[in-house]
């Protein structure tokens, strides 16, 4: 925006004010003679005309400065010495009663120059706006780097001469440059979310706010987004040191680089009464114990989470969880990797009482299970299967079924047995089993029925089913002996 006082100022261009505009300031010059051009007018402008339009019709010009008016012009510079030998008094009248500025132009003056000097000066003040906004800019960065978001803000507030404050997703100020105030102006920016983190940086002003205050307040949300994040490598460093406090608190042997300064007490992630829930992970090989532990990490940085792991052997560890956590939230934080694992997941247990037993006894109840599979808290164990009668019995089952659907399996290179024993396990709930074969539900309702056909069995059934299910326990157990 350029003020009127320069443009009036501006010697060399001869202008003659006859009415003072309302406004102080314009954004633009254009000329026009169409005696309509509501369409083209620019919000806050300058229009030059000559009013060839207007010639003999002096009276209309009252009409045509109304509808530039309500088309957003704030002045109207006249072109004297062609059509009108100075400005008609019925444009002057006009002028003064829509608060709207009107000038003379004098012949000798081209529109042009007008139009020209009005752009060289917006190009200046840009130029000089740009270079300003880039010092700025370059201030922030250099105030971000000795890592104090209170110094950024404040910092930030000076330059723009505003009120700065950051709240979190409770609207709980986090850092704020004053106490809160209702300032003329307001405005505000999403930051980066983190998971269950989001904060936002409110901006109040007494002025209005200009894009190069709006450039550099952005520039400032970007800084203090970085310095609220939690850096990879302060995580990484946090998660090892979470992993040796682990193991030491647990008695667990160091099998990897023993270090002289372990911590000797662990900040294990507690719910409000102080219980965790330590959780055991098995796979075949490594690198799916690997992938798991990537995708746990990258699942809990998103809700603004450490990873607390110790690693077992090379293809298990434990990890701790939240008391409160529940069953489903831990299980989605493995993601995909989830199908290639043996997951066992314990009960509540203060923080204090957590011992290597509890992690053995997860261990071994883990082991037996198939891959993709897991163990909650509510899962039991059945002693009387161990029976001879009962073992007679489901042992020829399994024959008939399970046996079966793995010759099948190895011919064909399917996954009949594993579907039969999932789908058993999550009581025959087919949303449930493919979400556990990380398969459609269409497709875990078409293996079942190609089961039943195979081994002529009826999963309706409810004795049939539950023979199943414990001829499956049964195997789970056997194979772990």
């Amino acid at each position: 925006m350029l003020e009127f006082e320069w443009l009036f100022n501006q010697g060399a261009l001869e202008i003659n004010p006859i009415c003072a505009p309302h406004a102080t300031t314009f954004s633009a010059v254009q000329t026009n003679e169409l005696e309509d051009a509501t369409e083209f007018i620019q919000q806050d402008s300058v229009v030059l005309t000559i009013a060839i339009a207007f010639a003999n019709r002096e009276d209309e010009l009252v009409d045509y400065l109304a509808h530039l008016a309500s088309a957003g012009a704030v002045a109207v510079g006249i072109g004297t010495g062609l059509i009108f030998s100075s400005a008609p008094d019925a444009a002057i009248k006009a002028a003064q009663e829509l608060g709207i500025g009107l000038f003379e132009v004098p012949r000798q003056i081209s529109f042009i120059s007008i139009v020209s000097a009005v752009h060289q000066e917006q190009s200046r003040r840009n130029d000089i706006a740009q270079r300003r906004l880039l010092s700025a800019q370059e201030q922030l960065t250099h105030t971000a780097t000795r890592g104090n978001l209170r110094e950024l803000l404040h910092e930030a507030a000076y330059l723009i001469d505003v009120e700065l404050s950051i709240i979190n997703e409770h609207d709980d100020a986090v850092v704020s440059t004053a106490p809160p105030t209702k300032l003329q102006y307001f405005s505000s920016y999403e930051m980066t979310a983190h998971g269950e983190r989001q904060h936002t940086l409110k901006v109040d002003s007494d002025h209005p706010i200009t894009a190069e205050d709006r450039s550099l307040i952005r520039h400032c949300a970007g800084l203090a987004d970085m310095l609220l994040a939690r850096p990879l490598e302060l995580r990484q460093a946090r998660n090892e040191l979470n992993s040796f406090a682990l193991r030491l608190s647990l008695g667990l042997p160091d099998t990897t680089s023993p270090s002289q300064m372990l911590p000797t007490t662990l900040d294990f992630p507690r719910d409000k009464e102080g219980f965790t829930r330590p959780v055991a992970v098995l796979a075949d090989d490594t690198r799916s114990l690997e992938r798991s532990k990537l995708a746990l990490d990258a699942n809990l940085e998103k809700r603004g989470q450490f990873l607390y792991t110790a690693q077992l052997d090379a293809v298990s560890f434990t990890v701790l969880f939240r008391g409160d956590a529940e069953l489903k939230e831990i299980l989605d934080l493995f993601g995909g990797s989830l199908r290639r694992l043996r997951v066992a997941i314990g009960k509540r247990i203060h923080s204090t009482e957590l011992s290597s037993e509890h992690v053995e006894e997860l261990v071994a109840r883990a082991r037996p299970l198939p891959l993709g599979d897991y163990l909650s808290p509510r899962s039991q164990t059945m002693p009387w299967l161990n029976s001879e009668a009962v073992r007679a019995a489901l042992a020829s089952r399994r024959r008939e079924t399970i046996n079966v659907l793995r010759t099948i399996d190895a011919e064909r290179n399917t996954e009949l047995a594993r579907t039969l024993s999932v789908y058993l396990r999550k009581g025959g709930q087919l949303k449930q089993t493919a979400e556990a074969l990380n398969i459609h539900r269409h497709t875990a309702r078409n293996r079942i029925a190609h089961i039943q056909q195979l081994c002529e069995i009826d999963l309706s059934e409810p004795t049939v089913f539950a023979e199943l299910l414990f001829a499956i326990v049964q195997d789970s157990e056997t194979a772990s002996n």
